[in-house]
């Protein structure tokens, strides 16, 4: 009983969380058609649930990367990992994206009781259109 009231304070204590990470560190490299991108960036929206299907707590994607998060709402959607995506776009002024993928994680603690789930979606983001080379 103390092991699952330690883990439950744990996962309280780290409710669900909506994070988004960039790297402007591209050392000269190019993508398609001889672009710079302007950042390479990874959304994460995780959150816990009971039994696998009752959510406990996700993280808010309208604060993301601050400790907020809803209670009793399962946020952890592919949707909302697209829209923290678009709205990183809008604020660097991004216009394109390449290289887009998007992986779900989960982990199971004490058995199948409580689960942590997790959306990963990174891409590159791009500014302007292709400029084509006309000495081709």
């Amino acid at each position: 009983m103390k092991s699952l009231s330690a883990i439950m304070a744990c996962a309280l204590l780290f409710a669900g969380c909506a994070s988004i990470r960039h790297s402007t560190s591209f050392n000269g490299v190019k993508v398609e058609d001889n672009e710079e991108p302007l950042e390479i960036v990874e959304v994460e929206n995780s959150g816990w649930e009971l039994f696998k299907f009752i959510p406990l707590a996700s993280g808010n994607p309208l604060k993301p990367n601050r400790f907020s998060c809803r209670w009793f709402t399962d946020t952890v959607t592919l949707q909302n990992n697209l829209n923290l995506l678009e709205m990183e776009m809008k604020s660097k002024g991004a216009t394109r994206f390449t290289n887009l993928t998007s992986r779900n994680s989960e982990e199971t603690f004490l058995f199948i009781l409580i689960t942590r789930n997790a959306y990963h979606t990174s891409a590159v983001l791009l500014k302007g259109v292709p400029s084509k080379d006309v000495s081709k």
